[in-house]
């Protein structure tokens, strides 16, 4: 576990401040950067964002493991029907918590399991199927365990929510400290560059 908070430490790290939101970039060398958004009131994680160069050196899009990404403007000629289920993660203090929506079908049709380190969710009418991986989990290399994961329906959307060890909450708890420590860069300020 240690091994994620010794990474995000030893890398290349800018924050700034925007209205009550902390916003943390990373560089971790190989051209891979994360984004981190966080509620400064709660020290709760918005938004974590990858961006990593293909093997040609292309950069890739952003590819959002924690909250949804903004609406595309873009006036495609093709464009994913309003009416396909999107699943999206928005964790609190707690929880890793998941969004799907929309999906009408009453709760009862739904089946929520735990297979290879990853929450399935299954419908009975085989309508829909979708695996959620906890990318956390995995580079902690704690295993998933059923009897912590929760699921709820209302509004044509499943809420699925996998409560976090205590030793997860902890080692949070203290990422978010060192994050603190880092100085916010100012409005027009760049780093590497001095003000004249």
């Amino acid at each position: 576990m240690d091994a994620w908070k010794e990474k995000l430490i030893a890398a290349r790290k800018t924050a700034m401040v925007q209205g009550s939101i902390r916003k943390v970039h990373y560089e971790f060398g190989n051209d891979i950067e994360m984004a981190e958004d966080y509620d400064m009131k709660t020290g709760e994680l918005l938004i974590r964002k990858w961006k990593k160069s293909s093997k040609i050196g292309k950069k890739s899009d952003w590819e959002y493991e924690v909250g949804a990404p903004p609406i595309s403007q873009k006036s495609d000629l093709l464009w994913e029907s309003s009416s396909t289920p999107k699943a999206f993660r928005q964790d609190n203090k707690s929880h890793y918590t998941w969004r799907v929506q929309p999906l009408p079908w009453p709760m009862s049709n739904y089946k929520i399991s735990v297979e290879e380190n990853n929450i399935i969710i299954r419908t009975e009418n085989k309508k829909y199927y979708k695996k959620l991986r906890v990318e956390d989990m995995d580079r902690y290399q704690l295993p998933l365990l059923a009897r912590h994961v929760n699921c709820a329906h209302a509004n044509c959307t499943l809420m699925i929510s996998y409560e976090k060890p205590p030793n997860v909450l902890q080692l949070e708890q203290e990422i978010y400290s060192e994050l603190c420590k880092v100085k916010p860069i100012q409005d027009g300020e760049m780093e590497g560059c001095k003000q004249q």
